[in-house]
């Protein structure tokens, strides 16, 4: 047995050798379809899930009357601008509201190098937790900003990009995009940098607010404003209380919540574009399917002497059939094996990309369930395109293929 199995595989991979172009575009062709559709599906997933996980651990977002969606991705993803400002008192009001258990104001509109400068509260640093029994630390050496100083804590992120250490000093720049010209004059220190976390903290500059709020260059009229509050329930009879408030009886300002089902809707309005991949997927596997017929096709008719003489020296019509199911099978598990290849690689160029746009970190490539049917599809789709030769090679008339050419 183990030597017809021997026989059986020298003779396949003969095959594939004699027609290695076709045989790797086969191959190839196969390891793109597999690994466009894994990483359409993977990414998805993966991104729902970081970006869920990434609201660090707040329930809602207050901010300027507007799109609940653009509250979240300022305030929460650092993303977008901010549509507009509240009031100082709009920041008291709802932090000494029944059911609200912890509120940060924040405010934006200035950067440093491109990477956004946000100030808020020192006790967002240090008592509110990210993720369920967990705050924010501090790299060795490094300390929260004095609320009075013009001192900076720099997320891990921007520190690992920038280079910024403790005791560097840098001056912001107006705006949220990276202008040389719009420099402040305004100094600030780093006195911390903030362990990593894989949340959008780690792509931000944090400051006092009161820093944002009176900074050189800045119009007086905003040294009482905020951009957003930040906002964690105590339960969820207090945000469904503050939303009929802020969301259907006013007209001043806004309340994102909860931030879960707002980005949930986001990432449904997203489906046509993965349809559209998984379309792509499913026509590059057509493809392949035809390059490994036309593959096996052309073997047959280079091969149909060599299937006669095995006849003859003994072959079943099953073996020789089963021989060109191999070479068929072997093509489609290189191509199985190389969509597992092209999906890490782009799940891990686009975990890069959103990692560095958003903060949000995605999880590592691993193969669940999904992936082994994927792989199990593709071995069956090269075994049913090998189908139509491997009959052609049951029925090879052996005199008529011993015979001479001239």
């Amino acid at each position: 047995m183990k030597k017809r199995f021997g026989n059986l595989f020298h003779l396949s991979s003969r095959g594939i050798k004699q027609f290695i172009f076709s045989s790797l575009i086969a191959s190839l062709s196969i390891a793109m379809a597999g690994g466009l559709f894994l990483s359409t599906w993977k990414i998805k997933e993966g991104a729902q899930k970081s970006f869920k996980l990434s609201s660090s651990g707040f329930d809602a977002v207050l901010g300027a009357r507007g799109s609940k969606l653009q509250l979240i991705l300022n305030a929460i993803f650092h993303l977008e601008a901010s549509p507009g400002n509240l009031d100082w008192e709009q920041y008291e009001l709802i932090k000494n509201t029944r059911g609200v258990k912890e509120a940060y104001p924040l405010a934006v509109g200035d950067n440093y190098m491109g990477f956004r400068i946000v100030g808020t509260i020192p006790s967002l640093l240090t008592e509110h937790e990210w993720q369920e029994d967990t705050q924010y630390e501090l790299n060795r050496g490094g300390r929260v900003f004095s609320e009075s100083n013009k001192e900076a804590v720099v997320g891990s992120f921007v520190s690992s990009r920038l280079g910024l250490k403790v005791g560097d000093t840098f001056h912001p720049y107006h705006g949220l995009t990276f202008n040389e010209s719009s420099k402040h004059d305004d100094i600030y220190v780093v006195v911390g940098i903030l362990s990593a976390t894989g949340t959008p903290a780690d792509k931000v500059i944090w400051v006092p607010i009161k820093g944002i709020q009176h900074m050189e260059g800045h119009a007086s009229e905003y040294a009482n404003s905020i951009s957003a509050v930040l906002v964690k329930f105590k339960g969820i009879a207090a945000g469904m209380e503050l939303s009929m408030k802020y969301n259907r009886q006013g007209n001043q300002a806004t309340l994102a919540w909860p931030i879960a089902r707002t980005l949930a809707e986001f990432f449904k309005r997203l489906v046509w574009f993965e349809e559209i991949l998984k379309a792509i997927a499913y026509l590059i596997a057509l493809m392949s399917s035809l390059i490994i017929l036309a593959t096996l096709r052309n073997s047959m008719n280079e091969r149909k002497r060599d299937f006669a003489i095995l006849r003859c020296l003994g072959a079943s019509r099953s073996f020789v059939t089963q021989v060109v199911l191999g070479q068929s099978l072997i093509i489609s598990f290189i191509g199985a094996l190389g969509s597992f290849l092209i999906c890490f690689l782009t799940s891990s160029l686009a975990s890069y990309f959103i990692r560095k746009e958003t903060g949000v970190m995605l999880e590592p490539f691993t193969l669940d369930l999904n992936a082994w049917y994927v792989f199990l599809t593709i071995i069956f789709l090269g075994l049913v395109s090998g189908i139509p030769a491997a009959i052609s090679a049951y029925r090879v008339d052996i005199s008529k293929n011993l015979q001479h050419t001239t």
